[in-house]
């Protein structure tokens, strides 16, 4: 096991490392001590307490002694700065708008191969409004559980309900209400069960409401659902909306598998190059965080292609959906049902990417173990051909 040291004065820090059980020590001092660099194997300094002038000044006492540096920038002035020169070191910079759970996790995700095992959350995220994150999400999440025989939780955390393509019914279901049990860290899985509206082995969690309620909903309140989640479910899918919120940002920095919905129009693209530059770069998610999903799609010499795409967007395709007749969108609707039982061809595209989804997380597609005599039933099955 690994022993760090941090130079800084973030309390927070420290439990959240110590909290993970993946090192064997986690100390703290206030300044470059050459007694307490000893044995260390990850050194993590706060701009803080450690100016920048003051920590270059300083790298012969640690860089070639340390294998792992990491400096946390206390402002986005700081970080615009020194991330390229401390880049060229081999020095990990944190982003300043970071909390120390997320910091945690960066670190325990960059120092161990396996940190993500078991964690099962996926994010779909839009480009832009209207690009379909909550047709596509509703419709994985309603795929999968017939695919593997797993517990699947949907989370909506768009900023909406997200109630178009179910019927949520008239009970006291959502986030909403157990939002406070969740803020206050003494929410259970029985109690996140109980606010999710079932469909055999999938539970749907309605999000807010209230628009005016979403701003008090942080990241780290986000972060503890889905850990709780990951508790009580196989597999969390969430909703992520196509709006930066402290929902969407906790809903990314969680997530095992990340998915960009975007489409062929330029309107979406120049919407998700505001955010990588505005927001996302400052939260340490970069493209190729992201895995592509081409919603809308159509084929035609004047658009771009899916390779085009991936080109621009910096992302490895996933999934290339075709645009339904619009008439088909309008029924689900009304009718608040997913598209899945409404077109072939989108069916068809929704099983293969939820196929690929539960292969990345390391699930077993039932009919498809060593044990099975089936296997080319249950791929016609997959792909829509009986």
């Amino acid at each position: 096991m690994k022993n760090i040291l941090i130079i800084g004065s973030s309390g927070g820090l420290k439990a959240e490392l110590e909290k993970t059980g993946f090192f064997s020590g986690v100390k703290t001092c206030q300044s470059f001590d050459s007694r307490e660099l000893e044995k260390i194997d990850i050194l993590i300094v706060d701009s803080r307490t450690i100016p920048y002038s003051k920590y270059i000044q300083n790298f012969s006492k640690f860089l070639k002694k340390v294998k792992s540096n990491y400096y946390i920038a206390g402002d986005m002035d700081t970080y615009s700065t020194v991330n390229k020169t401390l880049s060229s070191y081999g020095i990990i910079v944190i982003p300043p708008l970071l909390t120390d759970a997320q910091i945690s996790q960066k670190i325990c995700s960059l120092s161990f191969e396996d940190f993500y095992e078991g964690r099962s959350a996926v994010c779909f995220f839009g480009s832009g409004p209207e690009v379909g994150v909550g047709m596509i999400s509703s419709s994985i999440a309603q795929v999968i559980p017939g695919i593997t025989g797993k517990s699947i939780v949907l989370l909506n955390l768009s900023g909406r309900e997200g109630s178009d393509y179910f019927e949520v019914g008239s009970g006291s279901y959502g986030l909403p209400g157990i939002k406070d049990r969740l803020i206050n860290n003494i929410l259970s899985p029985e109690e996140l069960k109980s606010s999710c509206v079932k469909s055999g082995s999938l539970y749907i969690l309605p999000g807010e409401k209230e628009i005016s309620k979403v701003r008090h909903y942080h990241p780290d309140h986000i972060e503890k659902l889905i850990d709780l989640s990951g508790k009580t479910f196989d597999i969390t899918i969430i909703n992520g909306g196509s709006t930066v919120s402290g929902m969407s940002i906790g809903a990314l920095n969680s997530s095992k598998i990340k998915y960009m919905i975007a489409t062929q129009s330029n309107k979406h693209f120049r919407n998700f190059s505001k955010l990588q530059e505005q927001i996302f770069s400052k939260l340490g998610i970069s493209p190729d965080d992201f895995f592509l999903v081409v919603n809308k799609y159509m084929d035609l010499p004047e658009l771009d292609t899916e390779i085009m795409l991936a080109k621009k967007y910096c992302m490895q395709v996933a999934s290339v959906i075709p645009l339904l007749d619009y008439s088909l969108s309008l029924e689900a609707e009304k009718e608040k049902k997913t598209l899945i039982s409404c077109d072939r061809l989108y069916s068809s595209s929704i099983k293969q990417l939820a196929v690929s989804l539960c292969s990345a997380l390391g699930i077993e597609i039932d009919g498809t173990g060593k044990n099975s005599e089936k296997k080319g039933s249950f791929l016609k099955r997959i792909l829509g051909k009986v």
